[in-house]
């Protein structure tokens, strides 16, 4: 999986896991490809950090607990942290 697949991935399943984001400046920068956010701009409680690891398990195979998840940033620390895993796993 490239870095750009990862990122797509992982912004699909922030989508899949919320259930209430109504912020359009933010939802309009998850949409570019290399779009990058403040993870507090994703208004994540730690139910939706639980939700959204567990969604990026089931879609890449690669485990990011809440810790990883909390302790990110921004999206695009999601990402290299989901790379650096996979590249471990393998």
């Amino acid at each position: 999986m490239t870095a750009a697949e990862a990122r797509a991935m992982i912004v699909d399943a922030r989508h899949e896991t919320a259930r209430s984001f109504n912020n359009p400046a933010v939802s309009e920068r998850l949409q570019v490809p290399d779009g990058d956010v403040r993870l507090e701009e994703l208004e994540l409680d730690s139910l939706d950090l639980v939700e959204w690891g567990v969604e990026i398990e089931k879609r890449s195979g690669v485990v990011l607990d809440t810790a990883d998840l909390a302790s990110a940033g921004r999206l695009s620390d999601v990402v290299a942290t989901l790379m650096a895993k996979q590249t471990a796993d393998a």
